[in-house]
């Protein structure tokens, strides 16, 4: 993918992909190995939006790539928006979104971008916090706060 391309709608849909077990509720995080973009940290499943698509449409569409999944746009919940200044002239947009219904069995179909794959219990992601991408584990900690909306990079 260009790099024009890669920015003609710069934002990201992001899923927060969680399940609940009878020790608490979990995240499915993906380590990302020797990656261009956000290498060696653990990040969620996302993606960015590509042309006439939409967030949702995104997500699902990741979730399918990534993982080989099915999540539907209906089952998902908006969580909140970061608005990133990445440098002087261009400014990004990540959408998070999380749902916990989910068809099929999460597993690396991208081994050239994800190297692991692992469900974390989100009361013990604050510890990790400087092995995760930026902005998720904000996120993650309002999954049961409400919606935000944060911006970063801007003076």
């Amino acid at each position: 993918m260009s790099e024009e391309k890669h920015y003609a709608n710069p934002s990201a849909g992001i899923l927060l992909l969680t399940r609940e077990n009878n020790e608490g509720k979990q995240i499915l995080l993906q380590y990302r190995g020797n990656t261009k973009m956000l290498p060696n940290v653990w990040d969620c499943i996302s993606g960015h939006v590509e042309q006439n698509e939409s967030v949702r449409q995104a997500i699902v569409r990741e979730a399918m790539e990534e993982l080989g999944i099915t999540v539907l746009a209906d089952d998902l919940a908006f969580v909140g928006v970061t608005h990133l200044q990445l440098d002087a002239s261009t400014t990004y947009y990540n959408f998070f979104f999380t749902t916990d219904v989910f068809k099929g069995t999460p597993e690396i179909l991208e081994p050239q971008k994800h190297d692991d794959l692992a469900w974390f219990y989100i009361d013990e992601l604050p510890n990790m916090a400087d092995q995760m991408a930026d902005n998720r584990l904000d996120a993650i900690m309002h999954l049961e706060s409400g919606v935000f909306y944060r911006e970063v990079n801007f003076s």
